[in-house]
């Protein structure tokens, strides 16, 4: 019988020695501990058939449970009201904690207690991963309510320091169909570009003593700077250079003209400055005789007098001058109609603001490229994108994990280089896809929707859409020609039907609790 005393004194001394340390352990185990060792993978939060459906992973990563301590970690319910409702608890004991616990246990007469999960620490860094799974019968408060995860490091109810709360969702979800479809999209392989040809165009507003076209390098009239805008050709011209195996094949320039003076006056201007730039520019960036090379005067810019005074608000009676260019022909006094106009305000703001605009220069570097490499492809993706042929971006997109960033970035690239071509936005599109995007997806397919290479993925996206007459009527013709990726998706029509009902009902359900 002593020896029995002396045990229950031992136990009693140890649970008093237990708690003391605990208590003080917590002064250093606060809300960030919480917050940086613990986390919460959201699997599932969401009402269904009546119930609330819990069903997340809490995950350890290094969490610190003392062999004298434990840490219990509890979801909670709750509203910004104050309504609470805490879901089962997880206890982790420390080494020596465990021990006392049980024993305590067995003093009691109990088995256990009423916790989710008893998980004894055999470390004192905790690194695991709890799957935790509960059903609660779903409440009409709970739609405001959201879901916290409460760690109590000291056992003390959380009314010491030792207590950290971290949010896990701030509202409790809708039902959701309850169906992992990973989509099967069908990519087109573009056809090989050969030879590849390309152009680097580009302007410049290289100014000209009054009636004159010799080339000035150093002239400058009003913000127009020709230092400035033949650096711009040059910059072109390097650019393409820059590839030792790009061949330069053709160079053009293309001259205007604004309206003042006489008409024939204006077009000998625009062909003689057109002749003289490209003759600079021959002569100057050493443009070699193998290269062929074109000037062409167009005269007065009319086109681009429109554009401006629609665009500037600053234009006194637009209307009036609007009406006046398009109406009244070049020989049959247009422009003095203009200088007529409004006793000529109009007339001398175009003058001063709008006309040095359309004395431009148009040039067309045309050249060609061979075929590349992919990891020179790669290279040239981020630098010379509009260098490769969409072949070329296509195999590069290969090289990477379907649906990654990377493999995406690739037919992002291609599109905006290519952008009316048919085969760079149906690969955008069945990009767009894998990555969830459907409306970028949709307003692209919508207008292949007569392309029978479209078809699989106007099913898919359909499928997503949970149309499924639409879905299976897309998908059963794109199999009559040859889609194996068809088949599969039209496989697969059936279960995500299935899936979709249910969730129709569990959805019904949730509205009706929401009332």
């Amino acid at each position: 019988m002593r020896l029995k005393y002396y045990s229950m004194k031992t136990a009693i001394l140890l649970f008093l020695f237990f708690l003391s340390s605990a208590n003080s352990y917590s002064q250093n185990y606060g809300q960030s501990k919480i917050q940086g060792l613990i986390r919460v993978n959201k699997n599932q939060i969401q009402p269904k058939q009546g119930s609330l459906h819990v069903d997340i992973d809490i995950v350890l990563n290094g969490v610190e449970v003392s062999p004298n301590n434990q840490l219990i970690l509890t979801p909670v319910l709750k509203t910004e009201s104050g309504r609470s409702h805490p879901l089962p608890s997880i206890l982790i004991n420390g080494k020596n904690r465990d021990k006392l616990y049980n024993r305590s246990l067995l003093l009691k007469g109990k088995t256990g207690e009423n916790f989710y999960r008893i998980i004894k620490a055999n470390k004192t860094k905790v690194v695991m991963t709890i799957p935790y799974k509960v059903d609660v019968v779903y409440e009409k408060w709970m739609k405001d309510a959201g879901i916290y995860l409460t760690g109590d490091f000291c056992g003390c109810g959380g009314s010491e320091k030792g207590h950290g709360e971290m949010l896990i969702s701030k509202d409790l979800g809708n039902p959701t169909v309850d169906y992992d479809f990973v989509p099967v999209v069908q990519f087109i392989v573009p056809p090989k570009e050969d030879p590849k040809e390309r152009v680097e165009p580009g302007y410049a507003y290289v100014v000209f003593v009054v009636d004159r076209w010799e080339i000035v390098p150093t002239l400058k009239v009003g913000t127009f700077d020709n230092r400035i805008e033949l650096q711009k050709i040059k910059n072109s011209l390097d650019y393409v250079r820059g590839e030792p195996t790009a061949r330069i094949k053709g160079i053009s320039i293309i001259a205007h003209a604004s309206p003042e003076g006489t008409y024939e006056h204006n077009m000998m201007l625009s062909k003689n400055r057109a002749k003289s730039l490209l003759d600079y520019i021959t002569q100057q960036y050493g443009i070699p005789s193998s290269v062929a090379i074109s000037s062409e005067g167009r005269g007065e810019n009319w086109d681009d007098l429109i554009t401006y005074v629609t665009e500037d608000p600053k234009v006194e009676n637009k209307d009036q001058v609007l009406r006046i260019i398009r109406s009244v022909g070049i020989f049959d006094g247009r422009e003095k109609q203009l200088m007529d106009l409004a006793n000529g305000r109009p007339y001398k703001y175009m003058l001063t603001n709008i006309f040095p605009l359309l004395r431009r220069s148009d040039y067309r570097i045309e050249y060609t490229v061979p075929a590349f490499t992919v990891e020179k492809g790669k290279r040239l993706l981020e630098t010379k994108p509009e260098m490769l042929s969409l072949e070329e971006m296509y195999l590069i997109a290969n090289t990477y994990q379907k649906g990654s960033d990377e493999f995406n970035h690739v037919f992002d690239v291609a599109v905006r280089y290519f952008p009316n071509d048919p085969i760079a936005n149906l690969n955008a599109a069945a990009a767009a896809l894998l990555k969830g995007k459907l409306n970028y997806a949709k307003d692209i397919l919508e207008k292949y929707e007569d392309e029978p290479k479209a078809w699989n993925n106007l099913g898919v996206l359909c499928m997503r859409e949970y149309r499924f007459t639409e879905a299976e009527s897309y998908l059963t013709e794109a199999v009559k020609r040859g889609s194996k990726e068809a088949q599969q998706n039209l496989s697969l029509l059936p279960e995500l039907k299935r899936a979709y009902d249910d969730y129709k009902r569990e959805k019904a359900g949730y509205d009706e609790y929401q009332k």
